[in-house]
């Protein structure tokens, strides 16, 4: 069933009216996306029905296959703490707590003559409340849990006094969000949505309507319940990690305003008056998302050596030559450009995003690499910025130091081409390297950036597997399976983690179930020193045979022939998966000097 007609109203006008028509007709064609779905757990104290039914068509729209469990009418801690429960029973990947604070801090709203001592008691017994039941369902279940901070549904009935006193009702609701969003901090698996935030972007008067909170307890307008719904699902999409890695930008009328063949530096708009202003809060977004770990590329018809002069020397450039991990600023077509930035960048198609001015070079971008996601940008520039903030194909939840320090890792990554170029031979080159490869633990932040490189390596990936958060916890806390990553650093600078292996012990099998390793470190013999230590790990378990699998996907031809190129044969093979073995008896494998695996 072809969804365009299913979902043209919804896109056309997001009401919460065609919302409801949308699902009806979903349901009666029996439509479903492909591919298995997220198990979502939504919990809350108070009806959710209407919210729901934007949900699921969202999940539509943005191609968001899940299947969801809605908990019992403000029954959310009998949910949590009943083993036998039907969210337990349901077993989700994500669970969802959406609360009103009424319940979760009895008092602070519905009697408002308390004194601020009283309600700041209150506040400490909701937190407390809240957090007991997040950490108990974190014990009992292995999703990831987002709970949303609490928000106000109506003014202050204290006035003007409500921050004449010490602790007024909004101050006791901001203090318990800040609060809970502290003590998340120093939780895994539990993260906050910020419902307060969105309630505030849409306005909090018309976010909320009264007489639904009366009649049905449902607290929210139907013309919020849409956004509120797409707020919900970007960070259900967020608990992966961001979709895409790399945005690719034009320079004239979008990084500045004019056309510097013909106005020249000076005559560019960028700071000064209200437009120029505006390309410069443009550009600050972006370095925001290039601070995130998002590449940043540039892709221009214009003579490169005048259009690195501005982005060098204008003193209202906000982004530097050094921000961008690789530039195409030259007369050629940008299909062929944006083919080439992939090579050199290694990575797919399916991870950029093309921002340009001029519809004409959208479309042709559009037609011809349907993979890249190709972004309108409005006729004035004011709103580029807010455009490129409600994108959410680069949200995640979790922001790794390896993240953050991504485009200058591609910079070295350019001083390690020149290097080897200038080297006599391989060996040479790799020698001068003096590379130091560490085995890393999956403890704290470096877990963290382990389970995000299993949602974003695709290429060497030999099996790809998507564990859950919960799921990749729990291995790396099994007694029968070692997980740990490895860390690469060289004299041009420090790559971080590049790379996770899982191997289960079976008895007197050693089985490599994840083999991963980032693309902007191969070439460097790195996979065989992690090869011939994970032979060191299977003989130490006593292991007289390692299983190496090798499962074929459109991205990771690069590893089909990693096993045969390290002596292990083939036991088995067919469509779906090779199977790879090697009998520890006799079997050596040395790493090159050049790369020597060493604990930490």
């Amino acid at each position: 069933m072809d969804d365009r007609h299913i979902l043209d109203e919804v896109k056309k006008e997001p009401t919460y009216a065609n919302h409801c028509r949308a699902l009806e007709r979903i349901q009666a064609a029996d439509y479903k996306l492909p591919g298995p779905g997220r198990r979502v757990g939504l919990l809350s104290n108070f009806t959710v029905d209407p919210i729901v039914t934007c949900l699921r068509v969202q999940s539509y729209l943005n191609v968001f296959p899940m299947d969801l469990y809605v908990g019992r009418y403000n029954e959310y801690a009998q949910e949590i703490l009943d083993e036998g429960s039907g969210l337990h029973s349901f077993a989700p990947d994500i669970v969802l707590m959406i609360l009103m604070p009424e319940s979760v801090m009895p008092g602070v709203i519905g009697e408002p003559w308390q004194d601020s001592g009283m309600r700041r008691r209150l506040v400490d017994e909701g937190l407390e409340r809240l957090t007991g039941l997040a950490g108990a369902l974190r014990k009992r279940s292995k999703a990831t849990i987002l709970i949303s901070n609490l928000v106000v549904h109506e003014l202050s009935p204290l006035g003007v006094l409500e921050w004449q006193e010490a602790m007024g009702i909004d101050r006791a609701i901001q203090e318990f969000n800040h609060r809970l969003g502290d003590w998340v901090q120093t939780q895994e698996r539990i993260h906050i949505l910020d419902l307060a935030g969105v309630c505030a972007a849409f306005g909090r008067e018309r976010a909320f309507d009264p007489r639904m909170r009366l009649l049905a307890d449902q607290p929210f307008a139907t013309s919020f319940l849409p956004r509120l719904a797409t707020e919900i699902l970007r960070y259900l999409q967020a608990t992966t990690g961001p979709s895409r890695k790399c945005l690719v930008l034009d320079l004239d009328n979008t990084l500045w305003g004019g056309i510097l063949g013909e106005d020249g530096l000076e005559g560019l708009r960028l700071g000064g008056d209200a437009v120029g202003v505006a390309y410069r809060e443009f550009q600050k977004s972006i370095l925001a998302l290039q601070r995130r770990g998002i590449l940043l590329a540039l892709c221009s018809r214009n003579d490169e050596p005048e259009a690195m002069k501005v982005i060098e020397n204008h003193p209202e450039m906000v982004l530097r030559p050094d921000h961008f991990a690789a530039v195409r600023v030259n007369w050629g077509d940008k299909v062929s450009n944006i083919k080439s930035l992939a090579e050199e960048l290694n990575i797919g198609l399916d991870s950029f995003v093309f921002v340009d001015d001029d519809p004409f070079e959208r479309q042709n971008v559009r037609e011809r690499l349907p993979e890249v996601l190709v972004v309108d940008l409005p006729d004035d520039p004011v709103f580029y910025r807010s455009t490129l903030l409600n994108l959410s194909v680069f949200d995640a939840l979790h922001v790794s130091a390896e993240d953050r320090a991504r485009g200058r890792m591609y910079l070295e990554r350019r001083g390690h081409e020149k290097l080897r170029a200038e080297a006599a031979s391989l060996e040479e080159y790799l020698k001068s390297l003096e590379m130091e490869i560490k085995i890393v633990l999956p403890e704290g932040v470096a877990r963290t950036r382990l389970f995000q490189m299993v949602h974003k390596t695709n290429q060497f990936n030999l099996t790809t597997p998507r564990y859950s958060e919960a799921e990749f916890e729990a291995l790396a806390k099994a007694d029968d399976h070692q997980v740990f990553g490895v860390s690469v650093r060289d004299r041009l600078g420090d790559s971080g983690i590049v790379g996770l292996v899982v191997l289960g012990m079976d008895q007197d099998r050693c089985q490599i179930q994840t083999f991963l390793l980032s693309c902007r470190v191969l070439g460097r013999s790195i996979e065989t020193a992690i090869l011939a230590h994970v032979l060191e790990k299977a003989r130490e378990a006593r292991a007289a045979r390692i299983i190496g699998r090798y499962i074929p996907t459109q991205k990771n031809g690069i590893v089909r022939d990693l096993y045969q190129r390290h002596g292990f044969q083939l036991v088995n093979r067919d469509e779906k998966a090779e199977i790879w073995e090697a009998c520890l008896s006799g079997f050596r494998l040395e790493a090159p000097p050049w790369a020597r695996v060493r604990n930490s």
